[in-house]
């Protein structure tokens, strides 16, 4: 089967982590033999050669200026709170370029299906680009674009036209699934969550935890001896990470040398130095910034809990399913979480992980207190989450689920 992605957020390489989920099941797609191509935005760092993968990318100009880009990879939306007003002014043009690469492919290569990532801009864009033409059109909604299609009239006028042409609609959440299904006349969403590479996301043997341990601590200024408390994402507003900082206040008066590791890049930074100074932990938070793709598995497993602080943001946006939460709970790390969007989809609260109502920065603190407190717990939530990620959440497994959806739309 030839199968072609758009995708407007991607990893430009292969150190890179942002939207690695789209990049997991297209490689999940070419290992069951499929041939996919991964049209893309262009990007002064995207690498379309990569030393790994199978995957044909292509890509498409957003604009008439390459030092001017910002449409594409998370950069539209201002904190995920707002439509930057510059990303408005683009995209007429990226919208017109990612038709004609479209067609383009379609020309020169025997398409058999059009995959569309994020309701919004991609599901007009391919319907737009499929106009008299064969080929099926899925979407998969992630959760930005149907943030957007809910908050403006225009956004949720063009997401219904889009799905006008789609054969099927998929969504990583339950929740997800429910708020899409109101812009959809014809399909009724699918649940399919995410997956985790679980052999890259492992647990560890003691000793190769202990030298990541010493390694990461010598390069964050951080003792190997001290407890870790570990979150990683964007330093945005719905990952809630300020909420995490605020909850360190209390975790230190019943784990006085806990730790917070941050690994990440946003416009939050000096906020969360700022609210950490004001709650008094200034000295337990490390803001250590993006970490390689290649390294995160290592810290995963260095980390003695994975924090999961997700919340809705100020303009209602929340994460459908974050990739940080699959991979602390394949990794065998205990993992606290909120209990917003896909999360509660996945995992057994007090079995496979702990769940806490979200901005609920005592609730919070008492999970991470508890489980710094109780090794015994802490290594049962993790083998559990391991046991569960290996039956349920191999991404092989999931793109065999999007293989049998793509089969049943070829059929009708």
């Amino acid at each position: 089967m030839n199968v072609l992605h758009l995708a407007t957020t991607y990893p430009l390489h292969d150190d890179d982590s942002n939207a690695a989920f789209v990049e997991a099941l297209v490689e999940g797609l070419c290992r069951r033999g499929h041939q996919v191509h991964v049209l893309l935005p262009w990007h002064p760092q995207l690498r379309l050669q990569r030393e790994q993968g199978s995957a044909v990318l292509h890509a498409f100009n957003t604009t008439p200026l390459q030092s001017w880009h910002p449409w594409g990879y998370a950069q539209a939306l201002t904190g995920d709170r707002s439509l930057r007003w510059d990303a408005y002014l683009a995209t007429p043009f990226a919208a017109v370029g990612a038709v004609r690469a479209l067609r383009r492919i379609m020309n020169e290569t025997p398409i058999d299906i059009v995959h569309a990532n994020w309701l919004l801009p991609a599901a007009p864009i391919v319907a737009a680009a499929l106009r008299g033409r064969t080929q099926p059109m899925v979407v998969s909604c992630h959760g930005s674009g149907v943030f957007l299609a809910e908050k403006r009239a225009w956004a949720a006028a063009a997401a219904r036209w889009g799905l006008t042409r789609a054969a099927a609609l998929t969504a990583c959440s339950r929740d997800l699934a429910l708020r899409a299904g109101s812009f959809a006349a014809r399909s009724k969403p699918e649940w399919i969550p995410y997956g985790v590479d679980v052999g890259r996301f492992r647990p560890v043997p003691a000793e190769v935890r202990a030298q990541s341990r010493v390694s990461f601590g010598r390069r964050f200024g951080v003792s190997p001896e001290m407890p870790w408390i570990l979150a990683v994402g964007r330093l945005v507003y719905k990952k809630g990470f300020e909420h995490l900082v605020r909850a360190m206040a209390t975790v230190r008066t019943r784990v006085p040398d806990a730790q917070l590791l941050i690994a990440g890049a946003g416009p939050l930074r000096a906020d969360l130095a700022r609210i950490a100074a004001d709650s008094g932990v200034g000295d337990a938070l490390h803001l250590v910034g993006p970490v390689a793709h290649a390294s995160l598995a290592d810290l995963y497993s260095a980390a003695d809990i994975v924090a999961v602080p997700s919340v809705h943001g100020p303009s209602g946006n929340v994460d459908g399913l974050p990739n940080v939460y699959l991979e602390g709970l394949a990794s065998g790390t205990a993992v606290v979480a909120s209990r917003v969007g896909g999360i509660p989809d996945i995992g057994r609260d007090g079995e496979t992980v702990v769940l806490v109502p979200e901005a609920d920065v005592e609730a919070l603190a008492a999970a991470l207190a508890g489980l710094l407190l109780d090794d015994a717990r802490r290594g049962a939530l993790g083998r559990a989450a391991r046991a569960d990620a290996e039956a349920r959440l191999d991404w092989d497994r999931v793109a065999g689920r999007f293989e049998n959806l793509y089969e049943s739309v070829l059929q009708r």
